[in-house]
């Protein structure tokens, strides 16, 4: 059980690197990043005003990319390297918190911009 906890540590980690990428680009190129923000049933071009979605959205992807960074490395220092049954839960609380918060926000920006 305590390896499939470590796996998901590693997926999180990942995830929050990807978000941290898609950060940048998003903030360099200006194009919506459709994966982490979109989804399968939206599309960039059908975008109502695309600088206004994504000044509102760029503060919320770089808060959970920190968010599932920190957690990540905190998570797989648990599993593999010195277990921290508080530290790790207390993180796991937070970036779950975060995880829902950027879930519900992005989810309104859609259906205010598409």
């Amino acid at each position: 059980m305590e390896e499939m906890f470590g796996f998901l540590s590693i997926i999180v980690l990942g995830c929050g690197i990807y978000s941290f990428y898609a950060y940048i680009q998003m903030k360099k190129g200006g194009a919506i990043n459709e994966t982490l923000l979109l989804g399968r049933s939206y599309e960039e071009y059908k975008c109502k005003d695309r600088e206004a979605f994504l000044s509102k959205s760029l503060p919320a992807v770089l808060i959970f990319a920190i968010a599932a960074t920190v957690y990540g490395v905190i998570d797989f220092i648990h599993c593999y390297i010195k277990p921290m049954q508080t530290l790790d839960l207390v993180f796991m609380i937070l970036f779950l918190i975060v995880l829902v918060a950027f879930l519900v926000y992005t989810g309104k920006l859609k259906k205010m911009y598409f």
